[in-house]
């Protein structure tokens, strides 16, 4: 080895060793002070032994609040024959038993279809959709067809969706349908919905408050659905028509077998709440003609 050389490798040394020094710094100081998930104060923990539920001047997060407590309630209906089809619950007792030709409805998918392929294994006709996807309409199987398209309040031929993980590079816009149209397109108008299915991040609440005013959900038998409520999403203007429309799901006959809602965060910096609940239509009306 050469002098030259001997000498450039002791300076490349020199000057690198105090580059690695900062740089091993700056990560720990970075990882010391990065803002976790705050935990105090807890908001809802504030609301306790307060839960009014007339007092309408409440500020948004105490509505979330009053949501939990409902989902925190013991369950409305003991379903004897619960059932974990891919990743979602279903009651396997009478009258809500899916047989065949039982109809499934699936709403956000994100290339999960465990819980479409288990149902239609039952014996369903599964239609499955995700306009987040960037798939095009197909025959998955035998018995499963994805259409993409999303479920909405409204009709939409050109939906832009607010960016998340899931939306991120997906197309510019969404074709979006109410469920009546959805039906109506697919030739289901007179047919009973044995299963509805929503994964929608957030949308769900807007769908529910219109599934509930047009009456789309007297002809569905069971439903399982995520709540999704973030920190920004739905705005904070709607949480009171949010638990109303909870409250309203119940009114109309909607009866809790299954509620799992372990991912809570109250702090006016994060606020996260979600639940994972499934729910027998306890009047549903058969609507084959």
């Amino acid at each position: 080895m050469s002098i030259l050389t001997i000498y450039y490798q002791r300076n490349y040394i020199k000057y690198l060793f105090p580059f690695v020094v900062l740089l091993l710094i700056t990560s720990i100081i970075y990882i010391w002070t990065i803002d976790r998930f705050p935990s105090e104060p807890d908001l809802c923990q504030l609301l306790k032994g307060k839960a009014d539920q007339r007092n309408s001047s409440r500020r948004w997060w105490e509505w979330t609040c009053l949501i939990e407590q409902e989902w925190d309630k013991e369950l409305d209906y003991d379903c004897e024959d619960i059932r974990s089809i891919g990743n979602y619950y279903i009651c396997f007792d009478e009258p809500y038993k899916p047989k065949p030709p039982c109809l499934v409805y699936s709403f956000g998918i994100a290339n999960d279809f465990r819980f479409d392929d288990a149902m239609a294994k039952v014996g369903c006709q599964v239609y499955s959709f995700d306009p987040s996807m960037n798939v095009n309409d197909h025959q998955r199987s035998e018995r499963v067809q994805f259409l993409n398209m999303g479920i909405s309040a409204e009709n939409i031929e050109n939906f832009v969706p607010f960016e998340n993980s899931y939306t991120r590079g997906s197309d510019k816009t969404w074709k979006i349908l109410t469920l009546a149209s959805i039906k109506k397109l697919l030739g289901h108008e007179n047919k009973t919905l044995d299963i509805l299915k929503l994964d929608v991040e957030t949308y769900e609440w807007a769908i529910m408050k219109q599934l509930l005013k047009d009456g789309s959900l007297r002809s569905v038998k069971q439903m399982t659905i995520e709540w999704h409520i973030f920190t920004t999403e739905p705005p904070h203007s709607e949480h009171q028509n949010m638990f109303q429309t909870y409250m309203n799901l119940k009114k109309e006959g909607f009866k809790s077998f299954y509620v799992d809602s372990a991912s809570r965060y109250h702090n006016s910096r994060y606020f996260n709440s979600q639940a994972d609940n499934s729910l027998i239509n306890s009047i549903f009306q058969k609507s084959e003609k």
